[in-house]
């Protein structure tokens, strides 16, 4: 059995990790990763760093690494490394990608001397992120809201633990108008290509809509409004889970026009 192989992403990585492994599916993906690579790029002067695992030569996985201070996906902290998404092929599960790539997220953290590691992760029955592998690898909860927890491994007695940004949104009617608030981050795939499905659906009802944007690459957007993603229309939240669909964005604008015109 060949063993799993950890490097620091190279320029012919790039795409693989751009598109989050979804190679050749779209050209929506393909506009988004763009965007992405372009914020790799420039937060890695900020202490991004990308780690891509390879199996026979093929790449099966990915992990970020980054300062808590730049994380636009949170937890907030200070001197600890943060790791937003842990991904690894399903066709090579079980053999060991992801405790590869998480002793190299976990390295580089104690190169960049930071106190600790953290990430988030979830005790729902589902693949993203769960909470119990990384317990089993060393990991424990700091903070708990529901099936969402912070995990962290602390190297240094003095590390204090990341918390949750306090969620703050506060939304403002636009009168005459139907108000969509977009909270989002170019860093996960997922929420960027909301985000551009929502701009594309609000451009379609003019100057009915007013859209405003909340970019949590902005540190001082995420901590003053907590949030990282999120669709609210006229105030009520809408959410799917994946990526927002046009249809349901539509629809939530039009029934939200339909009320206004009521009144």
């Amino acid at each position: 059995m060949n063993a799993v192989i950890v490097r620091d992403m190279e320029p012919e990585d790039e795409y693989f990790v751009a598109t989050c492994t979804h190679v050749d599916e779209s050209g929506e993906i393909d506009a988004s990763s763009r965007r992405r690579l372009a914020w790799f790029k420039e937060a890695r002067g900020r202490g991004l760093r990308i780690k891509v695992a390879t199996l026979n030569g093929e790449r099966v996985g990915f992990i970020y690494v980054m300062p808590v201070e730049i994380c636009p996906w949170g937890p907030l902290g200070r001197d600890l490394a943060v790791f937003p998404c842990l991904v690894a092929h399903s066709k090579v599960k079980g053999r060991g990608v992801g405790r590869a790539l998480l002793a190299a997220a976990e390295e580089e953290a104690r190169n960049q001397e930071k106190k600790g590691l953290a990430t988030y992760g979830y005790y729902h029955d589902f693949w993203f992120m769960p909470a119990a592998y990384f317990e089993k690898l060393g990991f424990a909860a700091a903070a708990r809201r529901g099936e969402r927890a912070i995990l962290w491994k602390a190297f240094d007695p003095s590390a204090e633990p990341p918390t949750f940004p306090e969620d703050k949104c506060r939304l403002e009617a636009a009168p005459g108008k139907v108000a969509v608030d977009l909270f989002y981050n170019t860093f996960c795939l997922t929420s960027d290509v909301e985000a551009q499905r929502v701009r594309d659906v609000a451009d379609e009802f003019g100057k009915a809509v007013v859209l405003r944007e909340y970019e949590a690459g902005d540190l001082a957007a995420l901590r003053r409004w907590g949030r990282a993603r999120g669709i609210f229309v006229d105030g009520e939240e809408i959410f799917w889970g994946y990526e927002a669909p046009k249809d349901g964005v539509r629809k939530a604008i039009s029934e939200a026009l339909s009320r206004k015109r009521k009144k």
